[in-house]
């Protein structure tokens, strides 16, 4: 029982423990499972931060990312801004300003320029306004502001284009309204314009590239300028000779006389006082001759109209070496070479024929720069020449040499020269007197004589004893729009100064023009201000260079401004021959050829002063008038534009054919020509 009982035990026992393995197997295989859930979960919660953390790097680099797109692009803003901020800076106000005046001024003169004939701007202005493209004008003055905007940028550093772009516009459209306007009082509108401009030219650097340019290339600038001149007033007389503007006084009897010259050497005419006559009878001209060998081997009107343009012109040269010896700028140099070679004064009577006093400016600026460099020998010889211009030369001789007096350092030759002066002018006078027609003291000073044949002292008598008189006849109201003429474009430079001697080269011009009773003395348009001009330009130059401020130079400026103006006021309207030729040209070939068909040896007598300019190379030719009434009719032939009014010309062509002259040449409406019975040249 025992034995049962230990073997109960026993298997109880044994099954105790197999229940014991099994639980502890199944806590083992549990806490096995934990401690793997618990590693899985450590490294699930290791990968969950490692791929938190990776979002958040990822999060704070896109974010950084952004930020720094953000703050590129806010510091691209902020550049662009800034540049326009410094664009807006860095605008010039007042170089824009005057681009925008300066396209403006220049666009209007284009259209001034295009609609004026139709549509003066003047006399038919509101025609002018309503014509006016608005649109078109609009974009070509934007055009040109954004064109010269960019020339500036490109330019600056040299010059300012966009001050020169004001000065230009406001020149040019000056120089387009005033052509052809020959109102001077318009004139002085303009020269202000323009003057105003060329002041903020200069001041803003607007003529700085003028001081870069070599004196070669200076000097080579005005020698083209001085040929263009030549070329314009030879141009255009040419023509106005063609379309029969040229008459006997003061053409016709030079004309032939040059005729002569080159066939025996005399001075000889026979339309000058109706016979046969010297010229230097009325006016003692030995300097003709100087032309003579050019007209003896192209013996042509063109050939005395051609040399009287050069003549004109080429006084320029020793003007501009005068400049060079007083050390003038470059600008200074230009501005008065074209002081000169757009005076009014000088271009002007160019037009109204041929004449001696054409040799003078060239002679007298010669004969100045002698002086200013006291080269002794060129300043006798240019003394002489002056002398041979005309009998009255004496006087700028006289004045010059006592102004010499004062300045040259060898101040004996200012009184050799004064005393040959008195002595030529006395000498030659008397001869004429004598010899010839006399002098015209009466024409000329008529005004300041009462006994008109006493001659010159009779002149000076009034002058000393009424000295009130003589300046009520300098300056009145017929002569004050000449003195504007003349002193304007000068500044007034010639009154301006403290030394009595300069006051010497303003004499010419009040005695032979101010003072002068002859209407024409008071014209820009004839002869008699040629020699007088280019005193007062000389005196100018000389007052110029005792100015002491630095912005003199403006000064000079404004002389060549005011001289553009006055050029275009009163020298426009001169160059319209050559359209006229243009349109009447078949007339006026049919004209030559009715007047060629005339023998040239034959005796012409023709009425019109303007026709017998083409017929006055021949030996005899006369111009007719009413006191040819009274006379026989003796020429070989009879020349009578159609056409007249005059009463004398009917009767004249009535007396002729009562003589029995007959038609010659073909039948026309412009001339009737009449040829002797007892011309043998006529088959």
């Amino acid at each position: 029982m025992s034995d049962t009982v230990n073997n109960v035990k026993s298997e109880a026992n044994e099954n105790a423990q197999n229940v014991l393995n099994e639980a502890v197997e199944e806590i083992t295989e549990i806490s096995e499972n934990i401690i793997e859930a618990a590693d899985d979960s450590e490294n699930s919660a290791v990968d969950s931060n490692e791929k938190s953390e990776k979002a958040a790097a990822e999060n704070a680099e896109n974010t950084e990312n952004g930020e720094t797109a953000d703050s590129e692009g806010a510091e691209e803003k902020t550049s662009i801004l800034k540049k326009i901020k410094s664009f807006i800076a860095g605008i010039d106000y007042n170089a824009a300003f005057m681009r925008l005046i300066g396209s403006y001024l220049l666009i209007m003169a284009f259209f001034v320029h295009k609609l004026k004939e139709e549509f003066s701007p003047i006399h038919y202005w509101e025609g002018f306004v309503n014509n006016l493209p608005i649109a078109k004008f609009a974009l070509l003055v934007l055009g040109i502001f954004v064109s010269f905007s960019v020339i500036h940028m490109l330019l600056k550093k040299y010059t300012n284009p966009s001050a020169l772009l004001l000065f230009v516009g406001a020149l040019t459209l000056s120089f387009v309204a005033l052509w052809k306007c020959e109102n001077y009082y318009f004139c002085i509108a303009f020269i202000i314009l323009s003057a105003v401009s060329a002041w903020f030219c200069y001041n803003y650097d607007g003529f700085k590239f003028v001081q870069y340019l070599t004196k070669k290339s200076v000097c080579l600038i005005i020698v083209l300028l001085t040929i263009g001149i030549a070329a314009f007033i030879s141009f255009f007389t040419i023509y106005r000779h063609r379309i029969y503007w040229t008459a006997t006084f003061d053409f016709g009897i030079f004309f032939q006389m040059y005729h002569y010259m080159a066939d025996c050497l005399e001075p000889l005419t026979t339309c000058e006082r109706d016979k046969l006559l010297s010229h230097f009878a009325v006016h003692f001209s030995p300097i003709y001759y100087v032309l003579l060998p050019f007209y003896y081997f192209f013996p042509s009107a063109n050939t005395l109209l051609i040399s009287q343009g050069i003549l004109a012109a080429m006084g320029a040269i020793p003007l501009m070496l005068i400049c060079r010896h007083r050390k003038f700028t470059n600008l200074e140099t230009f501005s008065f070479c074209i002081v000169y070679l757009f005076s009014a004064s000088i271009i002007g009577p160019c037009f109204y024929d041929f004449h001696e006093n054409a040799f003078l400016p060239a002679l007298l600026m010669w004969f100045f720069y002698a002086i200013e460099k006291e080269k002794i020998v060129l300043i006798y010889i240019f003394m002489a020449l002056v002398l041979f211009v005309k009998e009255d030369s004496a006087l700028y001789v006289a004045l010059i040499s006592y102004y010499c007096i004062f300045t040259m350092k060898k101040k004996r030759h200012g009184i050799i020269m004064f005393s040959i002066a008195i002595i030529y002018f006395i000498t030659v006078t008397s001869l004429m007197t004598k010899f010839g027609e006399g002098v015209m003291t009466s024409r000329t000073y008529g005004n300041l004589m009462q006994d008109h044949s006493a001659g010159l002292p009779e002149v000076i008598k009034t002058v000393i004893l009424n000295p009130v008189y003589f300046l009520t006849q300098c300056v009145n109201e017929d002569g004050f729009k000449f003195l504007l003429i003349m002193l304007v474009p000068l500044g007034f430079l010639p009154l301006l100064s403290k030394k009595f001697s300069h006051y010497l080269l303003v004499a010419p011009f009040i005695l032979m023009n101010l003072a002068s009773g002859y209407y024409y003395s008071k014209d820009t348009g004839f002869q008699y201000v040629f020699g007088t001009t280019a005193c007062l330009i000389y005196c100018a130059l000389v007052n110029y260079s005792d100015i002491k401020s630095k912005k003199k130079e403006f000064v000079a400026i404004f002389m060549s401004v005011a001289t553009l103006c006055t050029f275009s006021t009163m020298i426009g309207g001169k160059t319209v021959s050559y359209e006229i030729y243009k349109n009447g040209k078949e007339e006026f070939l049919l004209r030559d050829s009715l007047l060629d068909a005339i023998p040239e040896d034959a005796s012409v007598a023709v009425f019109d002063s303007f026709l017998q300019t083409h017929i006055a190379q021949r030996e005899e030719v006369y111009l007719l008038s009413d006191y040819y009434l009274e006379k026989p009719v003796d020429a070989d032939f009879v020349v009578i534009k159609t056409g007249y009014s005059e009463q004398w010309i009917a009767d004249y062509a009535a007396k002729t054919e009562a003589s029995g002259y007959t038609k010659y040449g073909e039948e026309n409406d412009i001339m009737t020509i009449y040829v002797s019975p007892d011309y043998e040249g006529v088959e």
